[in-house]
């Protein structure tokens, strides 16, 4: 990933209204706010160790997809609500953890793959590029 600037000048001119006519009175140099791409590694740091971060990078309710192992084995959707969602932290010491996390980034789409030692996690969390900032879409967890 790499860090993408871009600096645009855009002409405002400024007016001064009385009562039916329109002035211009001068004209001056706006710069746009440089666009910074997020890189992903550190945008999920951030979301594991910030929950005030992580909640504004949801938008709530989230839609999820598990695995119904009551049922015939087949994935349904859940919504989750704001007030009903766990935080997430995907940056667990690996000693700390049964899975494996696995990460796979594009330009804008990144899945963080968690699968189990042993044990059926089998889960995979969506992430997508908006406006050159990383959100968490949705996850599917297959586990059994």
């Amino acid at each position: 990933m790499s860090c993408k600037n871009e600096n645009q000048k855009e002409e405002i001119e400024v007016i001064e209204v009385e009562k039916d006519t329109i002035e211009v009175v001068n004209t001056k140099q706006v710069e746009e706010v440089e666009k910074v791409e997020e890189d992903f590694l550190h945008f999920l740091e951030k979301f594991s160790k910030n929950h005030l971060f992580q909640e504004e990078r949801v938008n709530f309710p989230i839609t999820i997809q598990y695995l119904d192992t009551n049922g015939d084995f087949e994935l349904v959707e859940l919504e989750i609500k704001k007030e009903d969602y766990s935080y997430l932290n995907f940056m667990k010491p690996a000693e700390y953890l049964d899975y494996k996390q696995n990460f796979v980034i594009n330009d804008n789409e990144a899945i963080v793959e968690n699968r189990g030692i042993g044990n059926g996690i089998m889960i995979d969390y969506i992430f997508k590029k908006e406006n050159g900032i990383w959100k968490l879409k949705t996850w599917i967890d297959q586990s059994t």
